[in-house]
């Protein structure tokens, strides 16, 4: 009823006219329900009927009116104020007017209104039962119109906030990717010297790690078997680095069928650990990945470096984020005295 609809939509105004009709027929139902209990009772009611009819059309009307127009210049979320003040001030004139114009219209095609004499004073009381409606359907849009637009602006907020974080992903992982680069570099420049095809090997490790990157750069879950494919290239790629008797890992897997997570998690807290702890062959660095039903812990040893390395809370924190994003259990991080550990939620692939 009180949907807005234009002219040139025929549909709309066929619908609107189906619905007044529709309430122009029942409401004398509410003072003469008898009379619709035969067809004699329903010919007496056609006037009644019809002047429902009309009082609906224009109080209908006249609130759709109002709505259209303060939509565009007064939006609930930017103006509620305004728009609360304009509501109730565009229906009592535009309602009141509607109201008015449709019971001299009635009272006129059945020769109840003497021109000469006009009835002001009894048209505008009659006018008036109409508007209290109005304001009540008002009331109705009011509480509709504002839950609609928080509605929609929540879900704007909530894009927006998925934007940002899908942009901090982004950054975290082109301030990783350049590091790992440089490092890789220096370690490459030396073995070229000494061992040709050991250089060769290293070089397609690489190349295997970038191609990854730039393949799931922008997806939100990867199969858990590739991420630790990955992986290992990546923990292989630091052996060759700092050496094999510096570094050891062990991966412990049960069924990852249909199991994800988010891309380059865990090579993130590979570089944690190498990052925060010494590592030499008397004090071997050892992670370990070990999986529990949907749960993946992944830990070290803690030996603290003498010149402890930046903070990397903000990868951390970004990969709270990034579970955050998923709507998924965070990352749950524990700090022991000997042992660091991270425990990440597997997720069902889509």
């Amino acid at each position: 009823m009180g949907k807005t609809f234009t002219p040139s939509n025929r549909r709309e105004i066929l619908r609107w006219l189906l619905i007044n009709a529709i309430i122009g027929i029942c409401i004398p139902a509410f003072y003469r329900f008898e009379n619709y209990l035969s067809f004699e009772g329903l010919s007496r009611m056609w006037d009644d009927m019809l002047y429902g009819f009309m009082m609906s059309c224009g109080i209908s009307g006249a609130v759709g009116i109002n709505e259209h127009i303060l939509d565009q210049y007064f939006p609930w979320l930017k103006h509620a104020g305004k728009r609360l003040f304009f509501e109730i001030l565009g229906v009592s004139i535009l309602g009141f007017t509607a109201s008015f114009l449709m019971n001299t219209l009635f009272f006129t095609f059945f020769g109840l209104i003497d021109y000469g004499n006009f009835p002001w004073q009894q048209l505008a009381e009659n006018a008036l039962i109409p508007l209290y409606i109005g304001y009540g359907i008002t009331a109705f849009f009011i509480s509709r119109g504002f839950l609609v637009r928080a509605k929609e602006e929540a879900v704007r907020a909530e894009k927006l906030q998925t934007e940002k974080y899908r942009s901090e992903v982004r950054v975290l992982r082109d301030q990783l990717n350049p590091h790992f680069l440089f490092n890789a570099l220096n370690v490459l420049t030396n073995m070229v010297y000494e061992d040709a095809d050991r250089s060769a090997d290293y070089i397609r490790q690489i190349s295997r790690f970038y191609r990854y990157v730039l393949e799931v750069q922008d997806e939100d879950l990867v199969a858990v078997e590739r991420e630790l494919k990955f992986c290992r290239d990546y923990l292989k790629l630091q052996q060759e680095r700092f050496g094999n008797e510096s570094l050891n890992y062990s991966i412990q897997i049960e069924d990852l069928s249909e199991l994800g997570i988010p891309p380059l998690a865990l090579q993130l807290l590979m570089e944690n650990a190498l990052k925060h702890n010494r590592l030499s062959a008397k004090e071997p660095l050892q992670i370990d990945i070990i999986q529990s039903g949907h749960q993946l812990s992944i830990r070290n040893n803690r030996q603290a470096r003498s010149n402890p390395a930046d903070h990397l809370g903000i990868g951390l924190s970004n990969l709270k984020r990034r579970y955050e994003l998923l709507k998924a259990d965070l990352p749950k991080v524990e700090a022991g005295d000997s042992e660091f550990k991270v425990s990440l939620s597997l997720l069902p692939l889509a």
